[in-house]
């Protein structure tokens, strides 16, 4: 895959940032979420083609300190964007479905189109024993998304990342040191060599975040956690944050459906993983594996240009060995069921995805 080098006076460093770039071309309005932090590049790509179908890829990869980046998909084994990144610039060669390079020339968005964000990062791990050479470690890498703006209300509502975050007289920027402490005092207190047939197992704590939406007035994004604490694997889960950063809340799946959507919504996303996994009418999901043939609506929802997503974790529908199960609806498909509210401040983006551009 050919690389596309420019000349820029300000490369992308390795240090912790978001940043948002728009741009079209003669195939698609592009839109580009990245967030750099703990060494890896996540980004949320969103592709509106001629058909006017909105496309969201989450991708994941690297930065390198000149500036050249990739990004693919499979945790970045599939690469399929490339290219090189400043702080105003990005133009990249991204690989469709029909394996074709369509060149991007995207620029940085202006904050005046969406919320400037920073992102925190913290890295730290212990020994269980310091003396031990051979100690088993606890690992905690820890990511948090946090506003620019300094407003205490904003503050409140950035804490939830982190479970049970309130602030009080703690700073947002210190909750991740704050829950790192939590994470290695558990680690010491429920490990010890007293019981020597008791397995001492290292412990890796983890949190990523990433960006889905972050236009009129309302952001979406995401913390991505993993856990290992022994066993036979660790878990991980993935947890949506939906921001009325006009209202100063995190709204709901009742914020954004009308009363009446209820009945509807299982039936839609049901159809949807029949379709993803291949079940035909005659069959019920509970016959591929899901724990029931009926799917309950998950309050675990994301919002983008695409649509609205929905979420289930591992556990929660089906045995862990299916991994997470997630269900996109596009607004072609349930505009009628939102709140007009809502959808008002939402239909500009399906004029364009960029609007003002």
């Amino acid at each position: 895959m050919l690389l596309l080098l420019v000349q820029a006076n300000s490369v992308r460093s390795q240090q912790s940032f978001y940043g948002c770039y728009t741009g079209d071309n003669e195939q698609y309005e592009i839109r580009l979420h990245l967030i750099n932090a703990n060494n890896k590049l996540n980004a949320s790509l969103l592709l509106k083609g001629k058909s006017n179908t909105i496309e969201q890829l989450n991708l994941t990869g690297k930065l390198k300190p000149g500036g050249d980046f990739h990004l693919g998909s499979n945790f970045g084994e599939d690469t399929l964007l490339v290219g090189r990144l400043t702080s105003s610039r990005l133009e990249a060669y991204y690989k469709n479905k029909t394996n074709d390079l369509v060149l991007m020339h995207l620029q940085a968005e202006t904050p005046s189109n969406h919320m400037e964000l920073d992102v925190e990062a913290y890295e730290q791990q212990q020994a269980l024993d310091s003396a031990m050479a051979d100690s088993p470690q606890a690992i905690y890498e820890g990511q948090l998304l946090v506003p620019k703006t300094n407003n205490a209300q904003y503050d409140s509502l950035f804490a939830l990342q982190i479970k049970g975050g309130k602030l009080q007289s703690v700073k947002l920027n210190t909750l991740l040191e704050r829950e790192s402490e939590t994470f290695f005092s558990d680690f010491k207190k429920l490990n010890n060599f007293e019981n020597k047939d008791t397995p001492v197992y290292q412990w890796i704590k983890s949190s990523e975040v990433s960006v889905q939406f972050n236009q009129r007035g309302i952001l979406c994004f995401s913390t991505a956690d993993y856990v290992y604490t022994g066993g036979a694997h660790g878990l991980s889960s993935q947890w949506f944050f939906v921001l009325d950063l006009e209202k100063m809340e995190r709204l709901t799946i009742h914020d954004v459906f009308k009363a009446e959507a209820f009945a509807v919504l299982p039936s839609l996303i049901e159809q949807s993983l029949r379709n993803t996994y291949q079940v035909d009418a005659d069959s019920s999901l509970h016959s591929v594996g899901f724990f029931s043939g009926e799917v309950d609506l998950s309050e675990n929802f994301w919002l983008s240009a695409a649509g609205i997503g929905f979420y289930y974790n591992s556990y929660e529908i089906a045995p862990y060995y299916f991994g997470h199960s997630s269900v996109m609806l596009p607004f072609s498909e349930i505009h009628d069921l939102l709140k007009p509210e809502l959808y008002e401040r939402l239909k500009a983006i399906q004029v364009s995805l960029n609007p003002g551009l």
